[in-house]
Order: C-alpha cells, then structure tokens, then sequence
C-alpha cells in the first residue's frame, strides 16, 4: 500500500537512491492493472508501492515480451522476497518508475523515509507550539482611524504619450480641445429601446410526464407438512469365497490369456506416440503475430473513361513473367433477356481487352479489340504474348503476336490498338451413312454405349456456380462457389463437401485460393466486401471482411506478388496489397494431410 511522505522529505529519499535500484517505465495500461497510475494511485507524497512478485511473473508469462517488466525479468526471477518496492519519480530524475532490486535497500529505503516523517512532524509540533498568538479583540478604534484616513475612490485615468523620433527632445505644449469639435475622435452610443425585451411569450412548450407509483410486494409459498428424509446406498459386494471362486476360474485365465498380447502392443504404442495428440491445434503456429489493422492494403486502382463507362469487368488476368502488367476484360452491363438473345446486336457493344502497367496507371498500354462480348480469356503459359479467349456467343478468339515495351520514366505513351481474330470451330457429326446388302450382317461397334454410369451429382448450390477452381497446392482439392453458400471438395469423396459454408445474407459473386497459403481463399460478394478465410483460425465464418467498393464484386486474381486485383460492377479494377499474415504459410500449414 503507498505510504503518505511529505513532499520536502522526498527529495531526499531521492537523493538516498540505493545503486541496486533499476528504471522502469510502465505504459497506461500496465499501470491500470497494477494500480500505479500517477496523479491517482501514485503522487509525490504517495510515491512508493509494494507489489506481490507472482503478480510481475504471471504478468511475464502472459504478454511474454510485450511486458513492461521484460526488460527486469532477470532481476525480478531473481529477487529473494515476495514483494517488490516500485517508487514513482515525479521528476524523471531516474525515469518514470524505479524498482528496488534488494531487501536490503528496500528496507533502507523505508526507513529513511519513516525517520524524515518523523522530523517532520517534530518540527511541525515545534512551529504550532511556538506560533501560538492570541486572539486580537475589537475595542471599536478601527472605525475612527478608518475615519480619519484618506482614501482614493475615483479610478486614476491612465495616459501613454508617444512622439516622433525625430522630434524627440523638442518642446511640447498641451492645449484643451473639445470633443465635440471633431467628429472623428469619438463614436457616439446613444440609447435606444430595445425590442426584444418587450416581446410578449404567447405560446410555451411544457412537458408533462406522468409516474406512476411503485410498489414492492413480495410472496413465498408456504410449507405444509414439513418433513425430513434422507437416502444412502451402497454397493453390492461379493463374499470372500465368491471373490476367491472367481480369481480361481478358468474363464478368468482364458480371457487374460487372450488379452494379453493386444494389452502390451497398446502400452507399447502410448510409449511410442501420444494418442491425445490434437492435429488440428498443431496447425496452428505457437506465436502468433500481432493482428494487422488492414488486412487488404489499397495499392492502386484503374478505370478508364472511354472503354469502361457504364461496362463491368469480367475478367481479371496478371502476366505471367512481366511484373506490373494486368488484363481485363469489359462488356456490357444488359440484362438477362439480352444476354439470351444474342441475335440482337445493337444490344451487344462490342469488348476488348485492356493492359495497364504499374509504372504508369494514367494511360493503356494496349488495347485488343474483340468481336463480341469476352466472358473470360487467358495468357498462354507457354508464350504470354499470346492471348486466347471466349465471347458469349461461343466464339473463341485469339490475339496475333503482342509485345509489350515498359519504361519506367515514358513521357511519350502510345495506346495501340489491335484488333484479336475469332477461330471457327470443326462441329462433330454424329449421324453416318452406310450401305449394305440385305442378307450380310451388320455391325453395332459404332452405336455409343448408352448404359454408362453417371457420377456423382450433388445439388447443394441453389443458384448458378460462379467459381470453380483448384487449389494450387493440391491437386484433389477443389472450391466451389454459387448463390449464398461455398464448399470445399475432395476428389474421391463421394458423401459430400468435407467443408459446407452456411446460407450467407448476401450473394457469393467471385472467388479465389491464395497463392502462398493453402488454408485461406478470398471471398467477392454483392455489397462490395471481401470476405478473408483463414481455415486455421476460424471454419464457421470469415477471419476478417473487409469493403473494397459500392457495387458488386465481378472478379478476383491474385498474384505471385502478393497483390490482389478486384474488379466491380463500375468498371474499376483496385489493385490490394495483401498483408504479411496473409502471405507467410506456418510450418504444418503445407502438409499433405491439411485437408
């Protein structure tokens, strides 16, 4: 508990400081829980507290290295008594806090300030026995020597006379002038009738609440027949020779034999292994970072005027090889009849295809124009300056040779633009002609077999799938997503999704793995947020969400950069910077048996 100590005496316990004695500076919320907070806790005549040394460890052992205690954590371990002397230094003449590494100097310290509070109070018993006057009593000759004096009553008007320095030395002569001669020396304030004070209040808001009264009642059920009972049991138990008969039995012998070889392997294997082992804590790395307060961090955004107004982005692609180039795609915003009659032209404008590069986000780079509407193209892996593609009428086009030049520092930029070729497609005809005599016999090897069996169907999404996408780091995992619910499924399993989301509020519009963490994927939904999963934190619902834009969220493409790109429903791609926590895979994380 702090003692109280005068505040002259502190100063010289200051001086007494034992060299034993370590600064310690202690944030807000450190001294909130230890109850030494200054100016309320502790003040300077209340500057010293004992706090219990389990305290301090159980502190340490929670924040760990985030304590304030950390840096004196091998002091405090190994401090012989039970409580620690922590004194506050009003004056930073040591630091904020000093604690007092010794039982020797803490009872020192101690006593020093008991003995400069004892002489204290002696001197102050001293000046009160000394400083004993009596009373002064009124014998009514303060009124006639109040009488007699004189007394200033008018205010004293102040001047400050200034002058030329040139004129300085020079003689001056006051004259009188009235005020009235010049009408520039005064403003005149005359009096007039002021009307709000004469407005009559003819209407007045008054507020009226009834309360009702209170009233406490109370009840208790009555106890008739009051009656006490009570209840014991105790086990049966076999008699001594029953007991002996059993031990002694042939059953008993036979079943221990049977057992015994099964017993020893399953000791054998506790030894061996933990069997309460939990694998899917394990996962999970043992110290965990600090929580970012941005998850997905805002890099850039691209949009264009004269392709992407009124249009939606419908694919979102990054270069293979050149770091900073992105793709997209736009088409027309029509509506769901338009999109079905595809015989109706004037409704379809015409696509393209848009690169921008990072170095310079103001202008395009290239521009692709398509025949009709893109749904989704991609760059060639095995050459990226070829891009392919499909349109909503079922064409597939296909871009000549494009090469790219990049400058960092281009003042001269050139948008060109090249038109892509669509490639007609060889139809399969299933029907065939053939001619044979009547007698010979005919062949059935090219009727198609028609009693094949179906795979799997499962109707767990109730609206159109939007995201279908393995998982780059397993072959056998897939993420689908479509209406108000995603899953996760495992080729191979035929009982369902190893993971089912539940019905969301909103709709699910686009989706995407992570490329350096095989346990998160990034969720797009109609409000404009992005949901961040991460299966090793949470699996009933998202990590972290977050809103990246008003409208409805078309695409999402990562990249190996640790970027995300996501396009809206307005034509604008925003590129993301995903955080460190979001990059760095834990150590069990890319293990075969994640899934």
């Amino acid at each position: 508990m702090p003692s109280k100590i005068p505040k002259r005496k502190l100063r010289d316990s200051k001086a007494l400081c034992h060299p034993e004695s370590f600064p310690l500076f202690l944030t807000a919320e450190t001294q909130e829980i230890f109850n030494c907070r200054p100016g309320e806790d502790v003040t300077e005549k209340n500057c010293f507290k004992c706090i219990k040394k389990e305290d301090i460890i159980q502190d340490l052992k929670t924040r760990d290295k985030t304590s304030d205690f950390h840096p004196l954590k091998k002091v405090i371990l190994e401090y012989p008594g039970e409580e620690l002397l922590l004194v506050f230094d009003p004056n930073l003449q040591y630091g904020q806090f000093y604690i007092v590494a010794s039982e020797e100097a803490k009872e020192n310290f101690l006593k020093s300030l008991a003995t400069a509070e004892e002489g204290e109070e002696t001197e102050e018993n001293r000046e009160e026995t000394l400083e004993g006057h009596k009373a002064w009593v009124s014998l009514g000759s303060e009124k006639e020597v109040e009488e007699e004096s004189l007394k200033e009553r008018d205010t004293k008007i102040r001047y400050k006379i200034s002058r030329v320095r040139r004129k300085f030395g020079a003689p001056i002569t006051f004259t009188d002038k009235n005020v009235s001669d010049d009408k520039d020396n005064y403003a005149e304030c005359t009096a007039y009738e002021d009307d709000t004070f004469s407005i009559k209040m003819l209407e007045r808001d008054v507020g009226v609440q009834v309360v009702p009264k209170l009233k406490e009642t109370s009840t208790q059920t009555k106890w008739t027949y009051p009656k006490n009972a009570s209840t014991q049991y105790c086990p049966r138990e076999l008699s001594d020779e029953a007991k002996a008969e059993s031990l002694s039995s042939e059953t008993l012998k036979k079943f221990l034999t049977t057992v015994h070889v099964r017993m020893e392997i399953a000791l054998q294997q506790n030894e061996i292994m933990n069997v309460f082992f939990d694998d899917w804590k394990a996962l999970a790395e043992d110290q965990e970072e600090g929580k970012p307060d941005v998850y997905l961090k805002a890099y850039q955004s691209f949009t264009d005027v004269q392709y992407l107004k009124n249009r939606t982005i419908s694919c979102v692609h990054w270069h293979p090889t050149i770091y900073g180039i992105i793709a997209l795609s736009a088409r027309e915003q029509p509506l769901y009849e338009e999109q079905v009659n595809l015989s109706n032209k004037s409704l379809l404008h015409k696509s393209v295809i848009l690169i921008w590069s990072f170095f310079d986000p103001i202008c395009l780079q290239l521009v692709l124009k398509a025949p009709e509407d893109i749904c989704c193209f991609q760059f060639s892996p095995s050459d990226p300056n070829f891009i392919a593609g499909g349109c909503v009428d079922g064409q597939v086009f296909h871009s000549l040779k494009i090469k790219l030049h990049i400058s960092v520092f281009s003042s001269n930029i050139k948008i060109r633009v090249k038109r892509m070729y669509s490639t007609s497609l060889v139809t399969h005809n299933d029907r065939r002609q053939m001619s044979q005599s009547p007698e010979a016999l005919l062949s059935t090897a090219f009727f198609p077999p028609l009693g094949q069996k179906q795979s799997e169907k499962y109707a767990l999404h109730t609206e159109t799938i939007n995201t279908l996408q393995k998982s780059p780091f397993f072959k056998d995992i897939f993420l689908s997503i479509g209406g108000q619910k995603f899953a996760i499924w495992k080729e191979g399993l035929t009982n369902g999704p190893i993971l089912q989301s539940s019905c969301s509020s909103g709709r699910y519009t686009a989706g995407q793995w992570s490329l350096t963490r095989p346990g998160v994927f990034f969720i797009g939904r109609d409000n404009g947020n992005i949901d961040i999963w991460d299966l090793l934190k949470k699996t009933h619902e998202p990590s972290h969400f977050q809103n990246i834009t008003t409208s409805i969220i078309t695409f999402i493409s990562p990249s190996k950069q640790h970027f995300l790109a996501v396009s809206d429903n307005l034509g604008v791609v925003h590129i993301l910077e995903i955080c460190q926590t979001l990059c760095h895979p834990s150590s069990n994380e890319v293990s075969k048996n994640f899934y």
